[in-house]
């Protein structure tokens, strides 16, 4: 009989069948798993980027009380309940972020670092607010820290937010007018009518009428124009002028502020600007860049009066009376009159940093930029500052400030300059009367004019200035040849546009184009007692985790 045997290979087909169906079976728990494992992670980040916004949603809610009240800091956590206010350590008072998000903030006040007090404060002290919240030294001098922790579901995050005062040195360039000062007008019969009208706003009307007593004469429009580039923050208190694809900022970061309401700035050939649109014949159209970040409705920042305040600072050594020249070297200065560096004062600059140099007598005479000289001596209070510096200085004057030839730095020297009226760059073209360059009467030729012209080419200026009440300006800019290129590493704050050169489409002109750095230290640090805006608001310097 013969017996059937079967498919030899059928155990083992079992066998794989089995094998297969137990990798699946684990293939798919891994696959649950992993889904179980991304929606957790998911869900843990949602989480955590609620908890950031709740973190900034606190700094938000500090920063707007102390826009209510400028004092708001002082009074450490005896502020009006409810409040997410805490001493450091404690996240006991919570605030609920608005709407039904279910997040939560609290507020932790920072005392400082750096303080005067021994033993130091460890929570800030109504007694006394300064010294346990503010910085005492550093590169974060004068400011305070909050720490704002944001809670949603089991995530938390914690941000510092550095608040300081405004200053004009967070900006590369500063304006409170974007029009020409009106003493480039040169007629005095209505000058002070220039003034009244120039000293609006484009939105408060400087273009809706011309300046009374001109015959039809209208503020300047300046614009910026297609080869510019604003190479760091910038504020105005007014809009600005675009014509072609200006360059403003570097990056996101540097803020790009405007007092103006939307839209901020407007083309050169806009109606908006009425009669007064002089740059329309070369404006065919407006796209500025703004690689930082446009801001409308910014807060005007206003320079107080005068830097009389640095007179009192001043050590009476480096007090002096009528013109002086100052030539810096390292960290230390030779002053001098008669148009010298020497004679009045060899060595160190002084310790506290501060240099003034008042008017005295015989100071009457108006500057325009059309006529400027340079005498050896004045009775006005005007410091001529050139050289190389190391140290940290500030120089006042109660008159001008007028910059011979380079003014450079090294190290980590910071030099500041303050005029109550300009702050000039020398250019002597001794031809020009008024804004006429080559006046018929002189005898000479052209060629002969042009060679009396005085100047340095591609001059360098690292420092941080401040034309209270007029403009940094080029003197003659409007005369002679291109001086090349005038570069500034630092900062320039004045009250109106000071032109320092001319430019027509195919790019020749007079004085010098522009090349605007700014010196990025001058967010952290300033020179020596460097005059603030008066208002007493405060901003976020700075934002960082932790």
């Amino acid at each position: 009989m013969r017996v059937r045997h079967g498919n030899p290979e059928a155990g083992y087909t079992m066998i794989m069948t089995m094998l297969a169906a137990t990798v699946m079976m684990t293939l798919a728990v891994v696959a649950v798993t992993a889904v179980r494992g991304d929606t957790n992670l998911q869900l843990y980040d949602l989480n955590r980027k609620q908890a950031y916004e709740a973190a900034q949603a606190g700094i938000e809610d500090y920063a707007f009380h102390l826009k209510v009240d400028s004092s708001y800091w002082e009074k450490c956590t005896n502020v009006t309940k409810p409040s997410a206010v805490n001493q450091q350590g404690s996240t006991t008072n919570k605030r609920p972020v608005p709407g039904k998000t279910g997040a939560e903030y609290a507020i932790e006040l920072v005392p400082a670092e750096n303080q005067t007090t021994s033993p130091a404060y460890t929570a800030c002290n109504t007694s006394n607010p300064q010294a346990s919240m503010l910085e005492a030294s550093g590169s974060l001098v004068g400011s305070f820290r909050i720490r704002s922790t944001g809670f949603f579901g089991k995530s938390k995050v914690s941000l510092v937010a550095t608040f300081k005062r405004p200053s004009f040195l967070d900006y590369v360039y500063f304006t409170q007018f974007e029009t020409s000062d009106p003493i480039i007008y040169a007629d005095d019969d209505w000058l002070s009518n220039a003034y009244k009208q120039c000293e609006k706003t484009i939105q408060q009307g400087r273009y809706s009428s011309s300046i009374s007593g001109s015959s039809g004469e209208y503020c300047n429009v300046i614009s910026f124009i297609n080869s510019e580039e604003i190479d760091g923050p910038l504020h105005t208190n007014d809009a600005f002028v675009a014509c072609g694809s200006p360059i403003f900022g570097r990056t996101a970061a540097d803020s790009i502020e405007v007092s103006a309401s939307s839209p901020g700035w407007y083309w050169g050939a806009s109606s908006s600007l009425g009669s007064a649109r002089l740059s329309s014949n070369n404006c065919a159209s407006a796209n500025p860049v703004f690689k930082g970040t446009f801001k409308t409705n910014s807060p005007t920042l206003e320079p107080p009066a005068t830097n009389g305040e640095l007179a009192t600072i001043a050590e009476s050594k480096f007090k002096y009376t009528g013109q002086v020249k100052i030539c810096l070297s390292g960290t230390n200065m030779t002053v001098g009159k008669n148009g010298t560096c020497t004679g009045v004062y060899s060595g160190a600059i002084p310790a506290n940093g501060v240099v003034y140099v008042a008017n005295g007598t015989g100071c009457s005479t108006a500057y325009t930029p059309f006529t400027a000289t340079y005498p050896a001596t004045s009775g006005c209070g005007n410091a001529y500052v050139s050289g190389s510096y190391s140290g940290a200085l500030t120089i006042a004057a109660e008159n001008d400030i007028v910059i011979p030839a380079d003014l450079t730095r090294s190290g980590n020297g910071l030099l500041g300059l303050i005029a109550n009226n300009f702050v000039r760059v020398f250019h002597n073209y001794p031809s020009q009367t008024a804004s006429t360059c080559h006046p018929s009467g002189d005898g000479k030729t052209d060629a002969e004019d042009d060679a009396a012209e005085e100047y340095v080419k591609d001059m360098e200026i690292d420092a941080a200035m401040l034309a209270i009440n007029h403009s940094f300006i080029v003197d003659h800019y409007n005369c002679g040849r291109s001086l090349g290129t005038l570069t500034i590493e630092g900062a320039i704050a004045q009250k109106f546009r000071g032109p320092v050169g001319t430019f027509s489409s195919w790019g020749v002109g007079t004085g010098y184009s522009k090349n605007y750095e700014y010196d990025d230290r001058l967010r952290y640090v300033e020179p020596p007692n460097f005059l603030d805006p008066v208002t007493k608001s405060w901003v976020i310097g700075r934002e960082t985790q932790g």
